[in-house]
């Protein structure tokens, strides 16, 4: 798998993650953790960084909300 390849499936995986956040509702914590707890194996194998899988997809989350909200 080349690196665009990984890239858009690190972005495809935040992004499922992001909508069944916003699925919700006003979020709390324990739910917000459970449903990245659920995304994280799939996140995993494709985590490029020494830091920890779950902080990567955090902010890969992050960046698809600035993303959307500045109409990128």
């Amino acid at each position: 798998m080349n690196a665009q390849a990984m890239e858009n499936a690190r972005r495809q995986i935040a992004k499922e993650c992001l909508i069944e956040l916003r699925s919700h509702g006003i979020p709390n914590d324990k739910l917000t953790t459970k449903i990245l707890d659920k995304y994280t194996p799939k996140f995993k194998p494709l985590n490029h960084t020494k830091y920890n899988t779950k902080d990567v997809m955090c902010q890969y989350i992050r960046n698809l909300q600035k993303e959307e909200k500045d109409g990128i």
